[in-house]
């Protein structure tokens, strides 16, 4: 039994960046022998198993063969006979097909350490194709090593384009395109994650164009590091067609939710330039059910501060207002029913009219 140190820890680690995560490789053992041992097999489809310890993923060694369509469309060979060269093969991008032994020496059988030089994403071999998810994966790792002048190799954008091109895309389960989506807006670069999609074409079948601001939207990223946020913030370009994306993405509810009150804020203050209404102001506050999601909505505010160039309206000051009508109660407590309510929403247009009187 052999067991060597891969992907993106030897990757991060040779590049000098943290290794959040370690994932390990066995060859020459059998599913019995790493029971035996003390570990915990969790995978189904090829075996994997938890360290007794560390907790971390121990795999074993395996080959694959395309058997059906999509990322999981595979059969998978973990006989004991199947090499590390063999292993590393099936992977995606060179970079991550680097093994380290326990004693610190690489085997780097497809020239990655050159290719890290060279700043280059390349696919280690014919097979990626074979692989709808490394579209997505491959747009990821270009927003993780974009700060670092990264670029995709021309052969590999190609296999990309006719992956894209294939339909086999759209045989991804929603929610794991959302958790490539989401791990790419954590990156330093996550306008790169598009960047990339939409030159490789994977910007999916959409009845409208999916028109995305990337400057606009690396701008606001720059500033605001949460990815909810950030996805969020394509709102931003009205022509964006965000319903669409936030179909094709799998993106969920609550965050759909949250780019929804963002492009409301934003049509409003598109609208209301100047001669600002408290009425239409408490109308929007209603209809967002910003005092009872304050949360929300302050988060669609933070994102619309972030912006430069963000249409906003010099009058309305969106979270002291907010927080103003936070604090209204009944002025009486005989009041009941619809008196209770029209009482509330006259104390919160006086607080508005006042405000916007103070700030125009």
């Amino acid at each position: 039994m052999e067991i060597y140190l891969v992907g993106g820890a030897v990757r991060d680690t040779l590049l000098d960046i943290e290794v959040k995560e370690r994932d390990w490789v066995v060859v020459g053992a059998t599913p019995q022998a790493m029971i035996e041992l003390g570990y915990k097999q969790v995978g189904s489809d090829f075996p994997v198993f938890i360290h007794p310890d560390t907790k971390e993923e121990y795999a074993l060694a395996r080959t694959e063969r395309k058997s059906g369509t999509g990322h999981k469309g595979f059969s998978f060979n973990t006989k004991t006979n199947v090499t590390l060269e063999e292993d590393l093969k099936r992977r995606d991008l060179t970079i991550n097909a680097i093994a380290k032994t326990r004693e610190g020496d690489l085997i780097d059988p497809f020239d990655g350490q050159k290719d890290l030089k060279n700043k280059i994403l390349r696919q280690v071999s014919d097979a990626f194709k074979e692989d709808p998810l490394r579209v997505l994966r491959v747009a990821r790792f270009s927003a993780k090593l974009k700060h670092l002048d990264f670029s995709v190799d021309k052969k590999t954008m190609e296999t990309m384009k006719d992956l894209s091109a294939s339909g086999e895309l759209e045989s991804l389960p929603k929610e794991r395109i959302w958790q490539e989506t989401y791990k790419a807006l954590k990156e330093k670069n996550p306008e790169e994650y598009f960047k990339v999609l939409i030159e490789s074409e994977a910007i999916f079948k959409l009845e409208k164009p999916a028109k995305i601001d990337l400057e606009l939207f690396k701008n606001i990223a720059s500033k605001i590091p949460e990815p909810e946020l950030r996805w969020a913030s394509l709102a931003a370009n009205s022509d964006c067609n965000l319903d669409g994306l936030n179909a094709a993405f799998g993106v969920p509810k609550k965050i759909q939710d949250l780019s929804r009150v963002f492009e409301k804020l934003i049509q409003f203050n598109t609208s209301h330039q100047s001669d600002v209404k408290s009425y239409e102001v408490l109308d929007l506050i209603e209809e967002v059910d910003a005092l009872r999601r304050n949360k929300r909505f302050n988060k669609a505010i933070r994102i619309l501060e972030s912006g430069n160039g963000l249409v906003s309206s010099s009058q309305v000051s969106w979270e002291a207002i907010s927080k103003e009508l936070g604090v209204v109660r009944p002025s009486s407590l005989v009041l009941k029913g619809k008196e209770i309510s029209e009482d509330l929403r006259q104390q919160r247009l006086k607080i508005i009219d006042g405000m916007l009187k103070k700030n125009g």
